[in-house]
């Protein structure tokens, strides 16, 4: 489900749980429950069919069962919460931003430590099988000094999953070595790429599992209060840059349990509510920033993501 772009974060916030209550009661009336969880607890791939059987969807089975199981479990089992920023005024330092808290973001919001009725041994299951999905066309592609040069890099170096001329995969730099793709393959190569910040027009920040609806502020006031405001900012990027950012490996497996991350991720806490205490309340209402605060005095403060909620 994709919202329409908001001007304002408490009325994304609104337009989200509204929609997830008209999903929940729909469902509700076949005798359905919706769990809010970043990947599918209780069944192996095998008892789930692709369901969409369009040609993107048959060409993307095709080149990740090439490579291994992840790829059709994170098309079919995995549910994330993806958050989209304006590019700003200074897009390199947002961009470079977002890629330094996302280890964090999949700490804090992890909600996928089951799967197939097991415990996986990791706190975010969801981000272990978007990291091992591909090597090739996931992670975090950026160099903050050129990251155009290192995108570029990155994109044409992925798997050309979407070429139907050949029968093998190749990467897309060898297509247009070896052969003749358009404009319109570029596209929608871009299109397959999945690294956990993904440049457009806009950002999208890819690292949080999917949450409970009533808790969706949290998410939305930590990405906007550390982004959106450039005191936020600041003091995030200083911070960041004195610890070092944990590999998305040590995030997704450990989360909260790791200290480090945890302490760190406290501090972004408190910086972004401050940033978003500095907002005008048509943009997020003090509700809101209430029911942010409520998440992260549960679950954050105490070392704990959702997915603890399932051990």
């Amino acid at each position: 489900m994709s919202s329409a772009p908001s001007n304002s974060a408490s009325t994304l916030i609104r337009d989200l749980q509204c929609t997830a209550q008209l999903l929940a009661g729909a469902f509700a009336s076949k005798g359905i429950s919706l769990d809010a969880v970043g990947v599918d607890p209780y069944n192996e791939i095998a008892d789930v069919p692709l369901q969409m059987h369009r040609p993107r969807y048959a060409r993307m089975t095709d080149y990740f069962n090439s490579i291994g199981p992840s790829g059709a479990r994170m098309m079919r089992q995995t549910a994330s919460l993806q958050i989209n920023v304006d590019a700003g005024p200074n897009p390199h330092e947002r961009w470079s931003l977002l890629n330094a808290i996302a280890p964090y973001v999949t700490a804090i919001f992890a909600n996928s430590p089951r799967y197939a009725g097991s415990a996986t041994g990791h706190k975010s299951y969801r981000a272990h099988l978007w990291r091992t999905l591909d090597k090739s066309r996931t992670g975090l592609p950026v160099d903050t000094a050129n990251p155009e040069e290192r995108y570029l890099a990155f994109a044409l170096g992925a798997g050309a999953m979407m070429r139907t001329d050949i029968e093998d995969f190749d990467s897309f730099d060898a297509w247009v070595r070896g052969g003749n793709p358009t404009i319109e393959d570029w596209e929608l190569h871009l299109s397959t790429l999945f690294p956990e910040v993904r440049p457009r027009r806009y950002f999208e920040l890819r690292s949080a599992d999917a949450i409970a609806p009533e808790w969706v502020a949290a998410p939305i006031a930590f990405v906007a209060g550390l982004v959106y405001d450039d005191v936020a900012a600041q003091s995030a990027n200083a911070l960041l840059a004195e610890q070092g950012a944990p590999s998305l490996d040590i995030a997704g497996k450990e989360g909260l349990a790791n200290a480090q991350i945890r302490d760190t991720a406290i501090r972004l806490v408190d910086m972004a509510i401050a940033g978003c205490e500095v907002f005008p309340t048509q943009y997020i209402a003090p509700s809101d920033i209430e029911l942010a605060e409520e998440f992260f005095e549960k679950y954050t403060r105490q070392g704990r993501s959702p997915g603890d909620d399932w051990s």
